[in-house]
């Protein structure tokens, strides 16, 4: 079937105000979810509301959301995160900041940590520990979801989960090392300590023996951030004490 000039310029123009169409829908998604995620967000915040947030058929289709959604977001700025705030980095925030809040109230991280889903989100923080780079909204990205981490292990099935994961010291010692903001170094300090002081999984204490600079946490003990320097004295003293110091 061949077309004319003006029926090749007919179907052009109409892709083009398709292309245009899809563009504009996926503004407006975007926008939507990043307006309703952050009023989720602030809800959140108040520990009351969690139970009735995790009540209800959805719940299994909200974690498994937030589970694709940081893995396609996190696969699609493998190597350079953006800089500047969008519609699409604050819709990811919110999404973290919500499950931030979940994990930081004793029902919330129950909840996580004995739900399918809620496991599968778990694995999913970790590895975008692993993959997310530094520097530009990562950052913040990466600060909620130590947050979350470090608050999933007060729980104690929290803490047995995450410290099972093969390699989760040796993630966090090279995080530790290769992160530059302040805070993000005091959450994963803290995710460490959690981890090898709390439990009694000798698999952990090996691997802190094995990969965790003693060196290093020399260098942080006398770390300008007053938080930071208190913190890698304590994990120092209870590496020596577990017998995991270097």
């Amino acid at each position: 079937m061949k077309f004319g000039y003006w029926e090749k310029f007919k179907l052009k123009c109409e892709l083009q105000e398709l292309t245009e169409q899809l563009s504009q829908q996926s503004e407006y998604t975007a926008n939507m979810g990043a307006a309703c995620c952050t009023l989720l967000w602030r809800v959140s915040r108040c520990e009351e509301s969690i139970e009735s947030i995790l009540v209800g058929s959805k719940v299994d289709e909200f974690l498994g959301m937030v589970s694709s959604t940081l893995e396609s977001f996190t696969a699609a700025f493998k190597d350079e995160m953006p800089q500047e705030q969008t519609e699409e980095i604050q819709f990811v925030l919110a999404l973290c900041g919500i499950i931030t809040n979940i994990a930081a109230s004793p029902y919330g991280r129950d909840f996580l940590v004995t739900k399918e889903y809620g496991r599968a989100l778990i694995d999913t923080l970790l590895s975008v520990l692993s993959e997310a780079p530094n520097g530009g909204q990562s950052s913040r990205m990466k600060n909620l979801i130590l947050m979350s981490l470090y608050n999933i292990s007060i729980n104690q099935k929290g803490l047995k989960y995450i410290g099972g994961k093969s390699g989760i010291i040796g993630l966090l010692a090279w995080l530790l090392q290769e992160e530059v903001c302040p805070e993000n170094r005091l959450h994963t300090l803290r995710l460490i300590q959690s981890l090898t002081c709390e439990n009694n999984n000798p698999n952990v204490l090996h691997e802190a023996k094995e990969v965790v600079s003693y060196s290093f946490l020399r260098q942080l003990a006398a770390d300008r951030n007053a938080d930071i320097r208190e913190t890698a004295i304590e994990l120092i003293n209870d590496l020596k004490l577990s017998g995991a110091e270097q």
